[in-house]
């Protein structure tokens, strides 16, 4: 199994364009629900079970219905799983980040508003409401079809996230001392070997969740690709 994480900001499904690809650079493309992939070009409409993928080099800037931006990076696989608005206004929105990496700046709401805001990538949930933040899901092997996710770091940049996670629970330690004994081969793992585990991430700090651990600690300053993109294009 793959560690996950799954990003919320708080609350059905609106059929038609959620957003529209603001800025593409370098290869991108767009599969709808059951058809096939084709280029997405700067300016173009993305829609509810939209897959986006970006090929090496590609950075794709989205501004969704109610002024939330989103910069796909690199190598990076996103489904617009959710999406309802009324008008300019956030009820629900649900993202799943297959591989790769994925900056949100997210419209604030109201106090009292129960308007969500989703991001997964694999075996944790985040909470937040309004904020900046990234997710980076980092594959074991590149380019492996579908991937296998070898860890998965969200960062904040501004305003809070709670991160829910679920990772493997520690293996019991052997006796010191005694007689030998056979060790089971490799099974499935059941629900009861995972355990739950939660933080809520201020800006500037970051965590970072596999199949055995969850880290968190102060958010990694290095900046890539990415990074220079969304400066770029603010």
């Amino acid at each position: 199994m793959r560690a996950a994480l799954l990003l919320v900001l708080l609350g059905g499904p609106a059929l038609g364009a959620v957003g529209t690809a603001t800025v593409v650079e370098g290869p991108a493309f767009r599969t709808p629900k059951g058809g096939s992939e084709g280029p997405l070009n700067q300016g173009a409409a993305v829609e509810l079970e939209d897959t986006l993928r970006t090929g090496t080099g590609a950075n794709v800037k989205l501004t969704l219905s109610d002024q939330s931006v989103l910069v796909l990076g690199a190598d990076s696989e996103l489904v617009l799983e959710k999406a309802e608005f009324a008008g300019q206004d956030r009820s629900h929105v649900s993202l799943t980040l297959v591989v790769g990496s994925v900056w949100a700046k997210v419209k604030k709401v109201l106090a009292g508003s129960d308007a969500t805001f989703e991001v997964s990538a694999a075996r944790a949930v985040a909470g937040v409401r309004g904020t900046i933040f990234r997710v980076d899901a980092t594959p074991l092997i590149a380019g492996t079809r579908p991937p296998k996710i070898r860890e998965t770091v969200v960062r904040v940049a501004e305003g809070k996230v709670g991160v829910n996670a679920q990772v493997k629970k520690a293996a019991a330690k052997p006796p010191p001392t005694g007689p030998r004994h056979e060790v089971p081969g490799p099974g499935e793992v059941t629900a009861e070997e995972w355990e739950k585990r939660f933080v809520e991430l201020q800006a500037g700090r970051q965590v970072r969740v596999t199949d055995t651990q969850f880290q968190s600690g102060k958010a990694s300053t290095k900046k890539d690709a990415l990074d220079k993109f969304i400066q770029q294009h603010p």
